[in-house]
């Protein structure tokens, strides 16, 4: 299915604008735009024609409810006096970019343990920012062999980089 085609979703019974598949799913997004949603794409078919004209004629009425041009590939108007529109100076802005999310590979993860084990309150005794989990499951043996505390909680973290798609 190509993106942008536009789909009726038997589950959220809506229709929405084709993006692009994701793991067992499809991302649909409403049409005229807004927040995407997940679907089942054993459960989408192609809108017919009565249900996207349905869906164009809400969108359009969104719009023009919030103030919008019923074009949605048209610019805006610059309101003068607005100190948005005179800052983008006339150009377009698009809010709806393809993008995805991948970890930045000039950036390091770090792995991290804390221990949460103490009768009272946690131990609180720290690995530190590491560079490989082994690091941390050396951390926690020797901490658990100087001290029987057995839980731990133990933190991930990287660095994520949004890329334009196409």
């Amino acid at each position: 299915m190509e993106p942008g085609t536009l789909v009726y979703d038997l589950e959220s019974r809506k229709v929405g604008e084709y993006q692009d598949r994701t793991g067992p799913y499809v991302m649909l997004r409403p049409v005229g735009g807004g927040r995407e949603w997940q679907a089942d794409p054993a459960r989408i078919r192609e809108a017919t024609r009565e249900e996207r004209l349905r869906a164009g004629v809400r969108a359009a009425n969104d719009r023009s409810r919030e103030g919008l041009p019923a074009d949605p590939n048209r610019p805006p108007v610059p309101v003068p006096g607005c100190a948005a529109c005179e800052e983008s100076g006339g150009r377009r802005i698009f809010r709806y970019v393809p993008y995805s999310i991948v970890q930045d590979a000039s950036a390091l993860p770090e792995y991290e343990a804390r221990c949460v084990s103490g009768e009272d309150a946690d131990c609180g005794a720290g690995s530190g920012p590491c560079s490989a989990p082994a690091e941390v499951e050396e951390w926690q043996r020797r901490h658990t062999q100087e001290t029987r505390h057995l839980r731990y909680r133990r933190s991930f973290a990287d660095y994520a980089v949004l890329e334009r798609q196409g």
